[in-house]
Formats: C-alpha cells, structure tokens, sequence
C-alpha cells in the first residue's frame, strides 16, 4: 500500500469530533471521534473520514512521523486485521533495514534530475550536475529503472558494469567512472532524503577505478609563440564566407584561453560583456582584466594576462552590436551580450573542427612527448604547465585561476610540481 503522511495538528489519541486533518492530494475531509478505534494500546489508530466508509490507519514509525494508510475494508473486524498485519509488517522491514515505501530507481532518479536542474538554473556547479544528469539519463536509468532501490546487489552492479562497457564499447577512464559513480550516489542519497531507503540498508557501489588516462597533450612556451605567430596571417583565410568568419573568432577565442587558463566549451563561450571589468590593486593602482566565470565547479573571479586586452579589443570592433565603441566603453556599458558572435548575431556551436584545421595547418597537431592529437583542451593544460613552470603563482592561487582543486591539479601535475620544488628539497 502507498504511503501518504501528514503531520495532525494534535496527537491522534487526542482525536476530537470533526478534527481536521491537513488536506493531502488524495483527500480532505474531517474524521469523527465516534469513528476512531484504538488497537495496539495506541499505537495503532483506526478511523473513517466524514466523507468516506472505507476504513483507514495511521501510526507513527521510527522516523516519528505519522504515516496513513488505506485499509481497504468497510468491515470493522477485516480493517482491524489488516491495520495490524500492515503494522507488523512495515515494523519488521524497519528491523530488517527494508523501506516501507519501496520506489523504482527511475522514480527517484527522477526526482533527482528535477532537483539538480534546479540547482543549475540557480547557477550552482552547471557543468558538474548537467554531467551528472547525462550519467542518470543515458546509463543508470536505461538498465536499473526496474529495480527497487533495496534489489541492486553487487551482482547487480556487476551486470550494469558489464552492460556499460558494451554500450561505451570501450573500458572508461577512471573521471569518468567517478561521474557515474557520484551520479548514482546523488540518486541514492535523495531516496533516503526522501524516505524511500532506510538509511541502514546496505547497497553496492559502482567501482571507481578504470583505465588509466595518458599524459595530456599540451605546447612548449616556444610552440605557443609559434602558435599565436601563426595565428595572424592564419585568421585573414578561408575559403568562404563563414570560414573567414570563424578563423577571426577563432582567433581571439584561442587567445583568451592561452591568457586566462579558462575551460574551453560552455565555461568560456557562455561569457558576455558584462562579465568583463577592470580591477584596480589598491596598494599599486595598476588595474588588470577580471573575468567572472560561472563554469563546472562553480562561479569565481580570474584574472586574465595583460595580453587577452588586444582580443577584446578585435571583438569589440566587428561586433555590429556595439558598434565600434572601444573597449573602456563597452566595459562601463556592461553590455549583456555574448563575446564571441559571429556578424549575424549567433554565436558558433564549437571551435573544435577549427582548431583541428587550425593544428594541422600550423604543423601542431601532435604533442612530439606523447604523440596525441592536441586538441582545445591542451591549451588549458599549456596554461597550468607553464604556471607551475614558471614559478609566478603557487598551487593553490593557480587552483582559484582555474576553478579546480589543489588535489586534481597535484594529480596531474606531481611529477612536474615535485622537480619544481627540487632546489627547496636540496637545501
């Protein structure tokens, strides 16, 4: 039987002719003391509402809510029977660490979807939760949408973990079993929020670990020169309309990552004006660009290099929008408008079949140290290599610049971070 509780206004055995009972999507209505019965030295209450013969049971449970239950049974001493079998029974899968109100994984990951949309519409980690969201959605819905929450057993998991690997048609790499992995505790943990797992009850885990990632492609300080040289006469080509189009955006878009570590995809095609401005250093009263970045962990403040100021400008002066206004200008404006458009006002899917044009015009497109395709993410690890090379910021400020954590940048960056710090060590 379904569940549907609500708090009463008064204990029940306080019960008194026509009390009110707070109206549920099922019901509303006001239940007579003439029609309350007390079994299990109150514990148990059986009662009929105004407006209805069937015989109904409430009590609490260890959560100390009231829960309600429909009998199914106009007959007194059938209804006494069955309040009390269904008692037993809800309190013996309590003991046992069973949910009274066992729910389909699909249900409640449902539910979970709903509420992690609502915390991307309020801006809270986007990119991480839509990540989350695609895991429940393409894998952990499609094969244990069936199984009630208590059913999915290690062998079970097991299965799933077999089927997944089929359906990627490939072993995953270990960030993206940690996806999955969270993902399905976020489905979890919101079943016991809402009272559909008992807590004590025990379930498989996905497994975390999976192929090991290889080194990240990344550029020398020389091939970045190189790089951006390039770019120059590169960027005034292509061979129709939108291709040149695309190879001037390209342009100032490769830049601001190169200047400012910025993840390339949303985190970065999502900025507008508005969220550009001057900062001024209090103490020297130099100022420098500040950028606000709403991206996968998150919203923060960066700081781009001084060098990202002639891109802005370049995108200032072939937006038609504002037309022409110089940078300082469009700055103070605060112009909710995005940065990267093209002239027609639409702002391009993606720059990845561009910079793949791009790297194999240049001669860059594979990394000579690990002999992968370099592609617009190694820009970002360029970024934090040379960060940590250069020795002009420590870990954790660089972490802040590039909204992630110390941990995930000593993960890829150790071997790189312990030879840095080999003159400290020797001495």
């Amino acid at each position: 039987m379904k569940s549907h509780y609500t708090h009463p206004s008064k204990p029940v055995h306080q019960f008194t002719p026509f009390l009110t009972i707070t109206p549920t999507p099922r019901h509303s209505g006001k239940v007579s003391a003439s029609n309350t019965i007390y079994l299990r030295d109150g514990e148990v209450v059986l009662y009929k509402r105004k407006d209805s013969r069937i015989w109904q049971t409430c009590f609490k449970l260890s959560d100390h809510r009231w829960h309600r239950y429909s009998t199914k049974h106009l007959n007194l001493e059938y209804a006494k029977e069955s309040a009390s079998a269904l008692y037993d029974e809800i309190r013996f899968k309590e003991k046992l660490g069973i949910s009274h109100s066992s729910r389909k994984f699909s249900h409640v990951a449902k539910d979970c979807i709903a509420e992690l949309e609502q915390k991307i519409a309020a801006g809270i980690c986007p990119m991480t939760n839509h990540d989350y969201i695609r895991a429940i959605t393409l894998y952990l819905v499609p094969f244990f949408g069936n199984y009630q929450l208590e059913n999915i057993t290690a062998t079970v998991v097991a299965q799933y973990e077999a089927w997944r690997n089929l359906k990627m048609k490939r072993i995953p790499m270990s960030s993206t079993l940690m996806t999955h992995a969270s993902a399905y505790n976020k489905v979890i943990q919101h079943a016991v929020l809402k009272g559909c797992l008992n807590p004590s009850t025990l379930l498989a885990h996905l497994g975390r670990h999976g192929a090991k990632g290889k080194a990240r492609p990344g550029f020398t300080r020389e091939e970045i020169d190189y790089l951006l040289d390039f770019l120059k006469g590169y960027s005034q080509g292509g061979h129709s309309a939108l291709a040149k189009q695309m190879r001037l955006l390209a342009r100032d878009y490769i830049e601001l990552l190169i200047y400012t570590g910025i993840r390339s995809g949303k985190e970065c095609m999502n900025l507008k004006w508005q969220d550009i401005q001057w900062y001024i250093d209090a103490k020297t009263g130099k100022r420098y660009i500040r950028i606000w970045v709403n991206g996968k962990t998150g919203a923060r403040f960066l700081i781009a290099k001084n060098h990202s100021q002639a891109a802005l400008e370049r995108l200032c002066q072939r937006d038609a929008a504002l037309k022409g206004k110089p940078l300082e200008q469009v700055l103070n404006e605060r112009h909710n408008l995005p940065i990267f458009r093209l002239p027609s006002g639409k702002q391009p899917k993606s720059f990845h079949t561009t910079f793949k044009w791009l790297m194999l015009a240049s001669g860059l497109l594979k990394d000579r140290s690990t002999n992968q395709n370099r592609t617009l993410y190694s820009l970002r690890h360029t970024y934090a290599t040379l960060a940590l090379t250069d020795g002009a910021v420590d870990i954790h400020t660089l972490a802040r610049q590039m909204g992630t954590s110390v941990g995930m940048l000593e993960k890829h960056y150790s071997k790189l971070t312990a030879t840095l710090a080999a003159e400290k060590l020797a001495y």
